[in-house]
């Protein structure tokens, strides 16, 4: 039985992708929480403040059956550096916005880099 050792350069791109995707679920499932804050920071009803999360969702729907397209379209590297940069300007919209409509806008944006 021969030991094959795993580069550190592997090691980094599963930890990395690791990180980044529970940042993602986590950065989904805590936008539940902050409803009643957002609420009341942008005088939003229940139902409008719901668009938060699926403009998301419906992003990543459309996002995802794109995926095979564009890996095989464009290196890995690329497309890991774009999503990830989408996402972190997402989240830079989402701290700026002055509105609701800007949160949302960041959001779409966060789930074009999902």
């Amino acid at each position: 039985m021969s030991e094959e050792k795993i580069s550190t350069k592997v090691l980094s791109a599963i930890f990395a992708t690791g990180i980044l995707s529970f940042c993602g679920v986590a950065g989904e499932t805590a936008m539940n929480i902050t409803f009643p804050i957002l609420m009341k920071e942008f005088s939003v009803t229940t139902s409008t403040v719901q668009w938060v999360t699926t403009i998301y969702l419906l992003v990543v729907a459309c996002v995802v059956p794109l995926s095979a397209y564009l890996k095989r379209s464009f290196k890995m590297k690329s497309i890991f550096l774009i999503a990830n940069l989408l996402s972190v300007l997402g989240v830079l919209i989402d701290f700026i916005a002055p509105n609701f409509g800007f949160v949302v806008l960041g959001r779409l944006v966060q789930g074009l880099g999902v």
